[in-house]
């Protein structure tokens, strides 16, 4: 998150829906790229500094069954990230009642 949101610091309660949007994007996205019975492992770990700057961390590691070849894992994992860190951000500007960043012509 590069630009500043106008939160100085935040509860439990507000850093635990962060890291469940974040974690939910992420999985979401994963199951939409991949079915889910050819998932042989998925562990998404999501954390955050709750203090300003606020920084959010998503890890993702993944084991896809053998059968599963034409999917690049890093490029599935990297834009997984990818909307978790947007998920992390669209919840933070809604602690703050901002619009999310979203593309209106999309």
């Amino acid at each position: 998150m590069a630009e500043p949101i106008g939160l100085t610091k935040l509860s439990f309660k507000q850093v635990v829906k962060v890291c469940e949007a974040a974690e939910t994007a992420a999985r979401r996205f994963i199951f939409s790229k991949v079915p889910r019975q050819k998932i042989v492992d998925l562990d998404i770990t999501v954390d955050i500094l709750a203090s300003k700057p606020f920084v959010v961390n998503v890890d993702i590691d993944i084991a896809l069954s053998p059968l599963i070849q034409k999917v690049d894992v890093n490029k599935l994992i990297d834009e997984a990230v990818d909307k978790a860190l947007q998920a992390a951000e669209n919840t933070l500007r809604d602690f703050i009642g901002a619009s999310p960043k979203t593309s209106k012509n999309a």
